[in-house]
């Protein structure tokens, strides 16, 4: 006899607009292994447009929660899911916003699986007695998929049971033989892809360039990605003021084509962020053979291995990113090793159809 096939409502945001979470949530969504194991159907949590507007409050965004929690009891009354799928803001006012939403779906008795892309839960825990209640009831029997082994311990004191474990994944772009022309190269080139905003460490990059340059050390540094609460005026003139015009560009949003061409073109990657759960754009560059200098932040220790696909570095650290970084500028050899370690333990544990795999035996052991 067949098995009826499950059903899984999925709470999600999807693009636009267009960022790490959103990224992965369209990911899932549109997974062609998901489509044909379950029956999937979605509530797309649209309240913002831009970047910009994510942490912004706003009367539309009030009424978007009554509307929202509207639609997710009418689909769990019409269609009766077998799972609920949520991906759970885990701080701020979302987390807030979130909770009324989880108040809903167990006043209808819903199985709960939340997916978490946020961290800070054991921070604001410790800091409040009544948080610390609030997120104990809101993961009371539910289940918690958690992005790394290191991210389990920022669940620890609200949450009684194991989370499971699913790395992210991104697609895998057609390689390039970039190589040999990173060998000929005189003059190493930097590259930072992330949306300019100051909690991805692009002001500590700056300071680390400006080490670099007075101590005498040759390169030249592109800085790609989308103004937000950094300006491209803005960070041209700290660039004027340190007198980097020469070694380092602002070249704003590139996309495709183009934004792969930045990582084919450099020799070393460094985001130095420090708010970040996972930094899918050091995926990006190990996939491009290039070693990845990051951040104690999140998961990426778990990604990027220090000392051998790169060097992790301290946050907010611009002594320790500029020394680090001499390190790969003086060593080429040492450039394409960290760079080869890193595309390999890419292609081994982070594609999108890894990440696609365990989602689905995730969902499978849940259901089962």
């Amino acid at each position: 006899m067949k098995t009826e096939t499950k059903k899984i409502l999925f709470i999600i945001q999807l693009p636009p607009p267009m960022h790490g979470v959103s990224m992965m949530n369209s990911y899932i969504f549109k997974s062609e292994l998901i489509n044909n194991n379950f029956a999937i159907d979605v509530v797309d949590l649209k309240f913002s447009s831009s970047i910009n507007e994510l942490q912004k409050l706003s009367f539309l965004k009030v009424f978007k929660t009554i509307y929202y929690g509207y639609k997710i009891v009418q689909k769990i009354l019409t269609q009766k899911p077998d799972l609920v799928y949520f991906t759970l803001c885990p701080t701020g006012l979302a987390f807030y916003r979130d909770s009324f939403y989880v108040f809903l779906l167990k006043l209808m008795r819903s199985k709960i699986v939340y997916h978490l892309h946020g961290k800070g839960i054991r921070r604001d825990s410790e800091k409040s007695s009544l948080k610390k209640h609030l997120y104990k009831w809101v993961f009371k029997n539910t289940q918690v998929i958690c992005l790394s082994e290191r991210l389990k311990e920022d669940v620890r004191d609200v949450y009684d049971s194991v989370p499971y474990v699913v790395p992210n994944g991104i697609e895998v772009q057609p390689k390039i033989a970039g190589e040999l022309n990173r060998v000929k190269r005189s003059v190493p080139q930097l590259l930072c892809l992330s949306n300019y905003i100051r909690n991805k460490g692009i002001l500590v990059l700056i300071d680390a360039l400006y080490i670099l340059k007075n101590n005498g050390y040759l390169f030249n540094a592109r800085l790609v990605g989308a103004p937000s609460d950094l300006t491209v005026e803005f960070l041209n003139n700290v660039i004027d003021k340190l007198n980097l015009k020469d070694v380092v560009t602002v070249v704003g949003p590139l996309f495709g084509n183009d934004k792969f061409s930045e990582f084919q073109k450099a020799d070393i990657f460094v985001f130095p962020t420090y708010n970040d759960v996972f930094g899918l754009v050091n995926l990006e560059a190990m996939q491009f053979s290039l070693p990845v200098i990051s951040t104690f932040e999140g998961s990426i220790p778990d990604v990027v291995i220090d000392n051998s696909t790169g060097f992790i570095v301290e946050t907010q650290n611009a002594q320790m990113l500029a020394e680090k970084t001499a390190i790969l500028l003086e060593d080429e050899n040492l450039r394409l090793e960290m760079g080869k370690n890193g595309y390999e333990r890419f292609i081994n544990n982070y594609t999108l159809d890894h990440f696609e795999k365990r989602m689905n035996k995730t969902f499978c052991e849940i259901l089962a």
